[in-house]
């Protein structure tokens, strides 16, 4: 009797909440860049209305990604300890309070070291606690998707980052001219943090098991196919993350990436401004452009990663090879950068190079989660650390050749950069995990 009404009972679907994390990950995302290229947008009326320099420029955005990158690895770390919910509430808190501190500079006087020494302070504070925000949702996409959609939610996440990035230089654009002048707007992105911690802290839960929306076959789909068992994480074993060959290739490759990647996200409108004259509007638009081809890219490089993980039968080459070919092409984009005049051939450019630059997100993040699983947050910060200090180094190297009128250098090493990354992505074997089932995490 028993196995008759078996037999007859309905197939039990897996709830789908693993989507509504999902979701609220990609709109964090979107906030994320939102304050985060806001004051990018933002910055040739700072550097006009303060009087600064492109030296300058390039020291707060080199300022911005040392403090990016220190806070990475403890970011993740908390994320791995503490999980996401109260974490990331209290990291986006401080996102918006600071964004809305820039609007303070407008108090200080005109020219002189305070206002530049003001802003040094905040980019320093607004990119420690960004530090921890890519880290931990790492660690909330590791703990919440199957590892079949890895590569997809990764690549999904970094998508809707672009999203925000395209939008903010048009938003704050906008709100530059209803307000009439650049402090303003500045208030107006941070209420969008404030709104966001209402909506996220008192929903969300770390893992699928404290949520009461998840049934049975959803929280059994989540674990399926994972190498290791699912046991909150212990102390880091250290030794063994630095003698891993796999930590060493992502986080160089992330460097490597960063150094060049991070021109678009940082200084681009000054160069479009003030090297190539460009007009306000002209610059935000084709600031805006490269992030908006990286929508496209962050997903379809995560969605190729898994089909061609599913089409070969091999988790290591479906991972490496598309970054491997995308950021070989993205060296090849911008090489050719200034040798370009026309404004549309140069907006092919930047746009290429941040499309291949972004094909690499998904199977990157997504590669983090392969190798580090309950440490993902903490190898995903290691990786993003390495990526924020040689992006500093890369934007001071950027900003101290531009006052001195060397635009070729800067575009040639950017090249030099990029296939340095592209090589590194060969060296990355996500079949080898830090720790496999017979190994114990902790030692």
């Amino acid at each position: 009797m028993k196995d008759e009404q078996a037999e007859i009972s309905p197939k039990v679907h897996p709830s789908k909440v693993r989507y509504q994390v999902l979701a609220a990950a990609c709109s964090l995302a979107v906030l994320t860049y939102v304050l985060r290229q806001g004051f990018v947008g933002g910055t040739p009326y700072i550097k006009e209305s303060l009087g600064l320099n492109d030296e300058q420029v390039g020291y707060l955005a080199a300022v911005w990604l040392v403090a990016y990158g220190i806070f990475q690895v403890p970011g993740g770390l908390l994320g791995d300890w503490f999980g996401g919910r109260h974490l990331l509430t209290l990291l986006v808190l401080g996102w918006a309070l600071l964004t809305g501190a820039v609007a303070l500079t407008a108090l200080f006087p005109t020219g002189g070291w305070l206002p530049f020494a003001f802003l040094l302070v905040l980019r320093f504070l607004f990119g420690a606690l960004q530090a921890g925000g890519f880290p931990a949702l790492a660690r909330v996409l590791t703990d919440w998707m199957p590892m079949r959609q890895r590569g997809f939610a990764q690549g999904l996440v970094w998508t809707f980052s672009r999203l925000g990035g395209a939008v903010a230089p048009l938003l704050y654009l906008w709100l530059f001219r209803a307000c009439g002048s650049w402090a303003p707007p500045f208030w107006l992105l941070a209420a969008l943090g404030l709104l966001w911690c209402v909506g996220f802290w008192p929903w969300f839960r770390n893992r699928p098991s404290e949520m009461k929306q998840v049934n049975d076959a959803e929280r059994q789909l989540i674990e399926s196919g994972r190498p290791v068992a699912r046991t909150r994480a212990g102390p880091l074993p250290w030794l063994r993350f630095l003698q891993s060959p796999n930590v060493w290739a992502l986080c160089l490759m992330y460097g490597f990436t960063g150094f060049s990647g991070n021109f678009i996200t940082s200084l681009l409108p000054v160069y479009l401004r003030d090297h190539r004259g460009l007009s306000g509007e002209a610059t935000a638009w084709l600031s805006g452009l490269p992030l908006a081809c990286g929508i496209v890219s962050c997903v379809l490089g995560g969605i190729v990663s898994d089909w061609l993980i599913r089409r070969l039968g091999d988790r290591k080459w479906g991972r490496r090879l598309v970054g491997f070919v995308s950021l070989a092409l993205a060296g090849v984009a911008v090489l050719f950068v200034p040798w370009v005049e026309e404004i549309w051939l140069l907006a092919v450019l930047f746009s290429a190079m941040f499309f291949f630059n972004d094909a690499n997100m998904g199977p990157a993040w997504a590669s983090c989660a392969d190798v580090g699983e309950d440490y993902a947050g903490t190898l995903s910060g290691a990786m993003n650390m390495v990526g924020a200090f040689l992006g500093a180094a890369g934007m001071a190297f950027a900003g101290y050749c531009f006052k001195r009128g060397w635009d070729m250098p800067v575009f040639i090493t950017f090249a030099c950069s990029y296939g340095l990354a592209s090589l590194c992505c060969l060296a990355v074997d996500v079949t080898k995990p830090l720790f496999t089932k017979d190994q114990p995490a902790a030692l």
